[in-house]
């Protein structure tokens, strides 16, 4: 279900959401229409103070779905800016290095990166997801294999130059990056989200019945609030799906840089 749910558009989602807290607000309408009559003051004033408390909770729980989504969000921006530092570092590390195993460590980055920024645009589609992660590990496999046959060149050098560090660090991120990625809101927590936004709209109908009209108006209003946070918090769940993409700025920018290093 969990793939599923991740596999659609997020407004597809939404939009079914926005249509069920329509048709909640509706059953809660005559649900209280019906059983309204006859109803003292005292029972109205406990009705909506409850009412008022679970359409509090109702908001608290959103509130903190959006802080949680949100903060995985900021976790992927900063894991892209690490992946850049580290890749760039290990690029002038390299440096260090005698020829052949400097040309090739740099070569290997510069098409780790290309392969990188393709990964992020094509793996929307699962059938192309398995073929371009297969490529970044074969990168990185090399990566590693050209480190240990730099020690060929001599210990001091492989100590002074620091570049088995720098390779582990940009695979360890690599592997920090495939975590996040799949790192989504649980299931159970979306679900009690649908269900509390649900008995929300529920309950708003409710009210409207209680006072004998529908308040139309009032119920797109709340709805569209409801549905709006929602959206935020699916797409900021989804990196490559959504309309809030994880910026890829410093991996392109180090890209040119390592174009125009190659050229001179």
């Amino acid at each position: 279900m969990d793939a599923a749910l991740f596999g659609l558009p997020t407004w597809v989602i939404v939009t079914g959401l926005f249509v069920a807290m329509l048709a909640a607000n509706e059953i809660g309408f005559r649900m209280a229409s019906r059983s309204a009559l006859g109803e003292s003051e005292r029972s109205l004033a406990a009705s909506n103070m409850l009412k008022g408390s679970a359409l509090g909770l109702v908001a608290l729980l959103l509130g903190f779905s959006f802080s949680l989504t949100a903060g995985r969000h900021d976790m992927r921006r900063q894991v892209v800016l690490q992946e850049a530092n580290a890749i760039g570092t290990c690029h002038l590390r390299a440096g260090l290095l005698n020829e052949p195993e400097c040309g090739r460590i740099r070569d290997i980055l510069r098409r780790y990166v290309g392969e990188r920024l393709d990964y992020f645009e094509s793996a929307i589609d699962d059938r192309l997801q398995p073929d371009e992660e297969a490529k970044l590990a074969a990168l990185l496999n090399q990566l590693w294999e050209v480190v240990t046959e730099a020690r060929t060149q001599g210990d001091e050098v492989v100590r002074t130059s620091q570049i088995v560090p720098a390779a582990n660090a940009v695979i360890d991120l690599n592997a920090t990056r495939e975590w996040a990625a799949v790192s989504h809101l649980p299931i159970s927590i979306f679900m009690l989200l649908m269900v509390s936004t649900g008995i929300g709209s529920l309950l708003v109908g409710h009210s409207s019945g209680q006072g004998g009209r529908r308040h139309v108006w009032l119920w797109l209003v709340t709805n569209s609030m409801f549905a709006t946070v929602l959206f935020v918090v699916i797409d900021f769940d989804r990196p490559r799906r959504g309309l809030i993409r994880v910026d890829h700025g410093p991996l392109i920018n180090l890209r040119d840089q390592l174009e125009v290093a190659e050229t001179r």
